[in-house]
């Protein structure tokens, strides 16, 4: 079910009233009960791999919990004794019990994980793999959301077999954790410890908690339908026939299309934690203004932060901390220097996340090459930093002024839009097609003459189009600034506001164009 459909506001507005009408002790109940309705309307036949994922995460967690509780009964028992254990028998002690965690963890990892390769690359194994003609695709029957709740409920089993906070005793609540039905829709991927303190509260009904989640819908709204979907229709038209639009036209695609996917993703999330909203559950935060990011660092901490918190968090760190990394830094460090040789572990984790991000995007030669992009030149900005930063002093470089900062935005924005033109393309043969049209013709003048209006939309939504940018630029370097752009609405007079509200929904409705044959129903990530 998508959230933009008139079938997914009456399900939301029944769901709103149903919970609040719901004795506070049993809001969580009735949200579950909401969730598991949800996720049935939208398809049924897959209910079965979320129940799949939520019962083995509940069993191992309670598994990992018992094997915890044991070793801490052994300590007391050691202490109710007199008897006074050694380090090295503590060291014993503690290894077995990690020995039987780490035996469930995995297992539960291997299990949740399985799922998730073979119905999502299905059609890569069949591709790749000698035998894959015995291998059935079942890219048909994906889930919706299932990267998203795999990713939280095995970060949740990390978090218990490293003692984060103890399992959850209640089946159904951690359900509910599992199956909270506005983020199977295209996340953000939440930590039990952050989500479940909101999830199981009682919620009074608030006011400013359904207006607040109606005007963050609303501005997802503003930026998936208005936006997104409109710069759509031109990046399908330059990408879609690359020998007539060449040059200048495709320059023009390749920036459209990052602006396409930022407007796209980030609006749903606002979609979907303005629906959390509603509940007076708060979402975690997935962008923060990546375009006026810095240096790549800074971006990848901007762009899907709760991603890119579980690579680092879950994978990164263990990587970079392993014994085969540690022993690898301490050879490299005796082949090629100190300096270098400490940071090769870590400039070899960053690829690997990288890469690693890529195949969770698509496992196509054109994905992981993006990954392989971005890591490489993520771990050179990394170790060329302390270079970089002296050789703006010796140059006396002013790295503090506003013109400064802008070209390191336009640097990150260039770096991080450049491979969209290799990325969008489906095969490496066509990407090449894409490049060679690129830099085969010299037209600049296309951006002057008109030639944009025939590109799938007319003047006057072009013209539609860059408002409609401006003011997404101006909205976000008011938030950039630390402003709560709801709450200084907030402190307006009510005529204002009224006037404000109703000609920014006249206007979603009225610009809200997809062109003929487009599903604006559709998001990138909504089948992640």
């Amino acid at each position: 079910m998508s959230i933009l459909t008139i079938r997914f506001a009456i399900f939301l507005s029944v769901a709103i009233v149903l919970y609040y009408l719901t004795p506070a002790a049993h809001q969580w109940k009735s949200l579950l009960l909401i969730s598991c309705g949800f996720y049935l309307v939208s398809g049924p036949e897959n209910l079965i791999f979320l129940l799949t994922t939520a019962l083995s995460t509940y069993y191992a967690g309670i598994r990992i919990g018992r094997i915890n509780d044991e070793y801490e009964e052994k300590l007391a028992l050691c202490r109710e004794a007199g008897t006074k254990l050694t380090r090295a028998e503590k060291q014993a002690l503690k290894a077995e019990e990690d020995k039987r965690k780490r035996v469930i963890m995995v297992l539960t990892l291997v299990l949740n994980y399985g799922i998730l390769f073979v119905l999502k690359y299905s059609d890569t194994l069949r591709f790749l793999i000698p035998f894959s003609y015995q291998v059935p695709a079942f890219s048909w029957i994906i889930p919706m959301g299932i990267s998203y709740y795999t990713f939280q409920s095995m970060g949740y089993i990390i978090d218990l077999y490293r003692r984060k906070y103890p399992p959850e005793r209640n089946v159904f609540r951690l359900m509910l954790f599992v199956s909270f039905f506005p983020q199977l829709i295209q996340g953000p991927i939440s930590r039990f410890d952050e989500l479940g303190k909101t999830l199981y509260q009682p919620h009074g009904f608030a006011f400013h908690n359904i207006k607040y989640g109606v005007e963050l819908m609303a501005w997802g709204m503003f930026k998936k339908l208005v936006i997104s979907d409109r710069i759509a229709i031109m990046t399908n038209t330059i990408f879609g026939a690359p020998e007539r639009y060449r040059g200048v036209y495709l320059a023009v695609a390749t920036v459209l299309s990052m602006l396409q996917l930022y407007t796209d993703f980030s609006g749903g999330i606002d979609m979907v934690r303005g629906a959390g909203e509603l509940f007076g559950i708060t979402l975690a935060e997935n962008f923060t203004r990546p375009f006026f990011a810095v240096n790549l660092g800074e971006y990848w901490r901007r762009w899907h932060i709760t991603l890119n918190n579980w690579w680092r968090d879950y994978i990164f760190y263990p990587l970079t901390l392993s014994k085969v990394f540690t022993g690898f830094g301490k050879k490299a460090k005796k082949l090629v220097g100190d300096n270098f040789g400490k940071k090769l572990p870590i400039l070899l984790s960053v690829i690997i996340i990288r890469v690693i991000n890529s195949i969770w995007h698509g496992a196509t030669v054109t994905s992981i090459l993006g990954g392989i992009y971005y890591g490489l030149l993520l771990a050179l900005s990394f170790y060329f930093e302390p270079y970089f930063k002296l050789a703006n002093e010796k140059l006396r470089i002013n790295t503090e002024c506003f013109s400064w900062k802008l070209y390191q935005c336009v640097r990150t924005f260039v770096l991080i839009a450049a491979p969209r033109l290799v990325s969008r393309a489906s095969t490496m043969r066509e990407s090449a097609v894409y490049m060679k049209c690129l830099v085969s013709t010299y037209n600049p003048w296309i951006l002057f003459d008109g030639s944009l209006y025939n590109l799938g939309v007319s003047q006057k939504q072009f013209l539609v189009l860059m408002i409609s940018l401006v003011l997404l630029l101006v909205v976000s370097a008011i938030q950039e600034r630390g402003i709560v752009v709801r709450e200084a609405l907030d402190r307006q007079n009510v005529v204002f506001r009224i006037a404000f509200y109703c000609i920014f929904i006249y206007a979603i409705v009225l610009f809200g164009v997809y062109g003929q044959g487009y599903d604006a129903s559709s998001f990138t990530y909504a089948q992640f």
